[in-house]
C-alpha cells in the first residue's frame, strides 16, 4: 500500500444557519485504502461526502485531492468515481442510459458498459427501462455509472442500502478489487457494521459532526482454550516463556496468535492438563463499540 496521502481534509467546518453539520474534521486517505464513515443519520457523513466531491464548499477549512484544493481547481476530481443519490432518465434503458453518460463524456464505450452490466449482473435486465428498476438494481445500476471511465477516487454514500445478499456481494467484491488490485482508495458511508466490517481497512466515526473515532481495523481472532481445572502460577509461568501475550482466566487461556496453539497444547499436556474445549471468535466492530456480535 502506497504510504502518501491522495485525499486531505483540514479542519473542516460546514454550519447551515444555527445548525453546525461538521466541526473541525480532518482525515487522510492513502492510495488503496477501504475507508468506513460510521455514524447515525444526520451524524455528518452525507455533508462531508458532499464537499469532498465539491458538492458543497465548507465554511471553513480545505480538501485536496494530490495536493490540489479541489474548490480553486475542481476539475481535480473529475478522477473520482461518486455514487451519492444516482438520477437516470427514466424512461429508456439501462444500458441507454450508460451509453448516453458515456457520450457525454465524449467517449464510446461498448465493450466497458457490458463488462459493468455483466458484473453487476444486470445485463439480463440492460433494456428494460429504468423505471422498472427496483431500488437495489438502481443502485447497482448507479455503481456501473461511477466505474464508467477508469477511476483514481471512489466515494460511495449508504452502498449497500436496500440491497439483498447477492447486490451485496457484488458491491464489497467491486470494492475490494478496486483496492487492493488497482490501488484506488475506497471512502463510503454506512451504518451497519457487519458490511463495514468484512471490507474496511479503517473506521472512521462522526457523531453529531465530530470525529469520535479514527483507527485501522484489524481483522484479528480471539482463540481460547479451556481447561478441566485452575491453571497453577507455575504453569502459567512456563507457558509465558515459551508463548508471550497470554491472558489466564481461571481454566481458560485466551490469545490471538494463532501459531501459538501447538506450543500452548503441548506444554499444558506435559503438565498434566486435559484440554477440554477451544472456541474462536472474530474480533469486530460490534466488539469494539462494546456490543454483542
Amino acid at each position: 500500500m502506497g504510504k502518501e496521502y491522495l485525499l486531505q481534509v483540514q479542519n473542516v467546518t460546514k454550519r447551515y444557519r444555527d445548525k453546525l453539520a461538521l466541526n473541525d474534521f480532518s482525515m487522510d486517505i492513502r492510495s488503496g485504502e477501504i475507508v468506513a464513515l460510521i455514524g447515525e443519520n444526520g451524524a455528518g457523513k452525507t455533508t462531508l461526502l458532499n464537499i469532498i466531491c465539491g458538492y458543497i464548499k465548507p465554511s471553513v477549512g480545505l480538501v485536496q485531492y494530490k495536493g490540489e484544493n479541489i474548490f480553486e481547481k475542481p476539475l481535480t476530481i473529475q478522477e473520482f468515481g461518486i455514487l451519492i443519490e444516482p438520477q437516470f432518465l427514466d424512461y429508456i434503458s439501462a444500458e441507454e442510459n450508460l451509453r448516453l453518460l458515456s457520450q457525454l463524456a465524449n467517449r464510446k464505450q461498448d465493450i466497458r458498459i457490458k463488462e459493468l452490466l455483466e458484473k453487476t449482473e444486470l445485463y439480463s435486465s440492460r433494456k428494460k427501462k429504468v423505471k422498472e428498476f427496483s431500488f437495489g438494481m438502481k443502485q447497482r445500476l448507479g455503481l456501473c455509472q461511477c466505474l464508467l471511465t477508469e477511476v483514481g477516487f471512489l466515494i460511495l454514500d449508504e452502498p449497500f442500502v436496500g440491497l439483498d445478499p447477492i447486490g451485496k456481494e457484488i458491491f464489497k467484491q467491486t470494492i475490494l478489487d478496486i483496492a487492493h488490485k488497482q490501488n484506488v482508495p475506497v471512502l463510503f458511508s454506512s451504518h451497519d457494521l457487519d458490511d463495514v466490517d468484512e471490507i474496511c481497512d479503517r473506521v472512521v466515526m462522526i457523531s453529531k459532526g465530530n470525529k469520535q473515532l479514527d483507527q485501522p481495523l484489524e481483522h484479528k481472532q480471539t482463540y481460547t482454550i479451556k481447561t478441566e481445572c485452575s491453571i497453577s502460577g507455575d504453569i502459567r509461568r512456563s507457558l509465558l516463556e515459551k508463548c508471550s501475550d497470554l491472558q489466564f482466566f481461571e481454566d481458560k487461556i485466551i490469545f490471538q496468535d494463532e501459531n501459538l496453539i501447538i506450543d500452548i497444547q503441548k506444554i499444558l499436556l506435559q503438565e498434566g492438563h486435559y484440554i477440554c474445549g477451544f472456541s474462536v471468535q472474530k474480533n469486530n466492530l460490534k466488539s469494539l463499540f462494546g456490543m454483542e456480535g
